[in-house]
């Protein structure tokens, strides 16, 4: 009610008193004061009309990028081209020799369907190498395999060939015997010739692999964390990338990371970059400065990467002016791997914060380390993980790299997953038009890493048309929530565009990407506040939007062009040139139609923000459809495969609708425009027996014994790194547990809650499985077999003098210097369906 009506509507009562309206104007006056206060309007403004600086092509000097049937991959100063158009590559780092062979194939699989489409890998020296002159390709070592199957399910593949990776390995990567050689990393002959030695090996594994012949291989990156930025630095470079083309190593890329500090003038090697969200090999063993990475700027690697090793660097961002490469990232923190001094817990949205920002800054490869974690493994002569032993500066678990990746230790599914599916499917369908486009940053932008009231926004555009990225958190700070906002950004033209109409509001953790002058097939989207997810290919092109949770849907497309638009889960307001979609209802339910002057036609769905996180877009029953499940989805061979660990009841949605399809034993029924199909399998029940044991004599290792885990003087008691070795061998004040795992039908996951410093497990006396107590379960893979398996679970007690890092609240669960306790151990069965 407006005032003046408020007054009518008071003027013709002659029984109120002059006291009495006072006081009621009073009352009205304050609760309008209030009202405009909680919807006070704040304009965030940006220029993005500056001149861009022009795209340059032709200077890089690439391998063969041109395969023998036409198909091509490229590069220009600012993007990847692939066949001839602008590319969007996504890369995920996953080790094929810290993981078993036999599931190799579901990994790729796995990867695939969060939007992966290239995996980089190293190529670890000890592991094929580990005696000179010896190489070991076989088993878990195979890489030629391992990229036949990258080939088959069409993944791209960046091998990383060092010949020193770093990575976590002992060493680095480099064999005992090089390192007793000594003179590495430099042009020394001898150091050289056996890099060059291994050069060709890997070549041969690689042989009719490369993009040229048909194959997989797009890339390949020569060394890694290497100061280049000097003349000896830079011909070393140049050295081992001559050297690699002398093996055949023929790829369409040649990168090299950016840090601790690259020549950004020469045409040979493209730097890649990254950020991560802790510095777990940090020194310190408090809470660490705020990150600087979670703002939008033209940071573009964070200072903190490889400082243990190679002490601070400084990133100068002058440089980038004239930049000749595409802005490509490698080490995109998918995780964090625990060390012995910090153990830091990574939540989704540290991960995924970070992936926003750096795209929304103008990355135009998105790269993480790692998006798959893995399985360390024990050497023929030593153990293989980073340790203060080999005169590194820290202690990791002997065989867990689990990495808190989006895919774990054992392929299990960790919530960072279902985050990076939903921007990569963005960055899968859009992405053609997102490299294209530049970045332009706030008029206003965030003080530092510590502000936490500036709302973080920056936009990529061109010309009118553009993505708006929202970047609402920053690890370990609470942001404002703000509301009542809109978005003015300055065109070339000195015009602006203004929106939304109605202010919307960005709650702490919001990441968000708006879209603006969008085209929808012939029609153009003038903006929408909710985020572009995908487009399902077909006779009617679909695309598919979702709203971020706190933000009110709406569209608001402009009438040219446009024949008509229905709607059935929203309300269609005609005002002047535009039509506006709001009150709307997100949902498998929730369409809209637009039909086009030009006789053309589109589909708009609009998922809530958990559907979203729970899509899945891929080639089954014959198209490409758009799934929506809470279990863990592959595409394989026309099907759709299903798993899920512990829950025995399936249900996923499909679209377009499946009609004539057997589906056999699912219940299918009608979910909006979807279809649904369920199915429940039987119950799983697997019981583990636990008992704590003192005689231990029967539980050590017999036979033929692993390498022992190396200890020396650097290991001291405020920091002694794990005192379980590979044998079993007791430890002073450990407890020790015996698990009964019965007979299993299928693969499992053993779940063990544990309080104490670390936790080993044993199977026959060798350690099959290990971590550091964080805050977070243990979990090891039990494969299906038809024998009880008995695992020794020894548990050695935090003591007070261990000087280490926790998230708040951890280290008080551990009762500081008391006995170990094992709070639960429960198997989480493994349920599988195909459709």
């Amino acid at each position: 009610m407006k005032s003046s009506s408020f007054l009518r509507e008071l003027s013709p009562v002659k029984i109120i008193s002059k006291k009495l309206l006072v006081k009621l104007l009073g009352l009205w006056a304050g609760i309008l004061l209030a009202a405009v206060s909680a919807y006070s309007q704040t304009l965030y403004t940006a220029d993005i009309s500056k001149t861009q600086t022009p795209v340059i092509s032709g200077h890089l000097k690439l391998g063969t990028h041109v395969d023998a049937n036409g198909r091509s991959v490229d590069a220009n100063s600012l993007y990847f081209v692939k066949d001839g158009k602008p590319w969007y590559p996504v890369m995920g780092e996953f080790h094929f020799s810290r993981y078993p062979r036999d599931k190799w194939e579901e990994a790729i699989l796995r990867m695939k369907a969060n939007g992966i489409d290239v995996i980089a890998t190293y190529i670890f020296w000890i592991y094929h190498e580990e005696e000179e002159g010896i190489f070991n390709w076989s088993n878990n070592h195979d890489v030629r395999y391992f990229i036949a199957l990258c080939k088959k399910h069409n993944i791209n593949v960046i091998t990383r060939i060092g010949p020193w990776c770093h990575g976590e390995v002992r060493n680095g990567g480099f064999p005992e015997w090089i390192v007793k050689r000594g003179n590495m990393r430099k042009n020394n002959a001898e150091y050289l010739a056996s890099v060059q030695k291994l050069y060709n090996a890997i070549a041969e594994q690689l042989k009719g692999l490369y993009f040229k012949d048909g194959g997989p291989i797009v890339g390949t990156q020569i060394e890694n964390e290497f100061r280049f930025n000097n003349p000896a630095g830079l011909e070393h470079m140049f050295t081992l990338k001559q050297m690699a083309i002398k093996a055949g190593i023929d790829v369409p890329f040649y990168t090299a990371t950016g840090w601790p500090g690259s020549n950004l003038k020469q045409d040979e090697l493209i730097p890649v970059w990254g950020a991560y969200p802790e510095a777990p090999w940090d020194k310190r063993t408090t809470q660490l400065p705020l990150s600087e990475n979670y703002t939008f700027s033209t940071l573009r690697n964070d200072p903190a990467i490889g400082s243990d090793l190679l002490g601070k660097h400084e990133e100068d961002a002058t440089a980038y002016a004239g930049y000749r490469y595409p802005y490509a990232t490698a080490e995109m923190g998918g995780g964090i791997q625990i060390t012995y001094h910090r153990r830091p817990i990574i939540e989704p949205v540290d991960v995924a914060a970070l992936a926003y920002t750096k795209i929304g800054a103008g990355a135009n490869l998105m790269g993480y380390y790692m998006f798959h974690g893995g399985h360390n493994e024990i050497g023929k002569l030593t153990t293989l993980q980073e340790s203060k032993a080999t005169n590194y500066p820290n202690d990791y678990p002997i065989l867990n790299y689990d990495f808190q990746a989006p895919l774990g230790e054992f392929g299990q599914i960790r919530p960072s997953y279902y985050d990076f599916k939903t921007l990569h499917m963005f960055l899968n369908s859009f992405g053609e038009q997102l490299v294209q486009y530049y970045p332009s940053f706030a008029d206003k932008k965030a003080e530092g890493a510590a502000d936490s009231t500036t709302l973080r926004f920056a936009v990529r555009s061109k010309g009118e048309s553009g993505f708006l990225f929202i970047s609402n958190y920053q690890r370990q700070l609470r942001l404002k929530d703000h509301n009542g906002i809109q978005f003015k950004l300055k065109l070339s033209n000195d015009h602006h565009i203004t929106f939304p109409e109605k202010p919307i509001d960005v709650k702490t953790g919001t990441l968000a990407i708006l879209p603006f002058n969008m085209a929808i097939e012939s029609c153009k989207l003038k903006y929408a506040t909710v985020q572009p997810l995908c487009i399902i290919k077909g006779k009617t092109p679909t695309y598919v939007f979702f709203a971020p949770d706190g933000i009110r849907p709406e569209y608001v497309f402009s009438k040219a062009g446009i024949a008509s638009l229905v709607t059935n889960q929203a309300k269609i307001n005609s005002i002047s040139d535009t039509y506006q979609v709001n009150e709307l209802k997100p949902g498998t339910g929730s369409i809209i139609t637009i039909k086009m002057k030009d006789g053309k036609q589109a589909n708009i769905i609009t998922l809530t923000n958990r559907q979203a996180l729970n899509s899945w877009k891929g080639y089954a029953f014959g198209n490409e459809h758009l799934c929506i499940s809470e279990q863990n989805v592959i595409f394989a061979n026309g099907k759709v495969k299903m798993q899920s660990p512990g829950n025995n009841q399936f249900s996923i949605s499909v679209f377009p609708v499946v009609s004539n399809y057997p589906a056999l034993g699912f219940k299918k029924q009608n979910d909006g425009i979807f279809t649904r199909f369920s199915k429940t399998l039987p119950a799983k029940k697997v019981a583990v027996k636990v008992a704590e044991v003192s005689d231990l004599v029967m539980y050590e290792s017999k036979g033929i014994k692993l390498p022992e885990d190396d200890r020396n003087s650097k290991n001291t008691a405020a920091s002694p790194g794990p005192q379980y070795q590979t044998n079993f061998t007791p430890v002073e004040r450990a407890k020790y547990w015996v698990l009964k795992v019965p007979p299993m039908a299928g693969n499992a996951l053993l779940d063990i809650d544990f309080r104490g410093d670390t936790g080993a497990a044993y199977i026959n006396g060798k350690l099959v499985a290990d971590d550091f107590y964080f805050g977070k379960t243990m979990q090891m893979l039990i494969n299906k077999s038809s024998n009880e398996s008995n695992i020794l679970l020894q548990v050695v007690p935090l003591t007070n003098e261990r000087q280490i890092y926790f998230e708040k609240g951890i280290k008080e669960l551990l009762q500081n210097d008391t006995a170990p306790v094992l709070k639960n151990v429960k198997v989480i069965p493994e349920y599988v369906v195909e459709l």
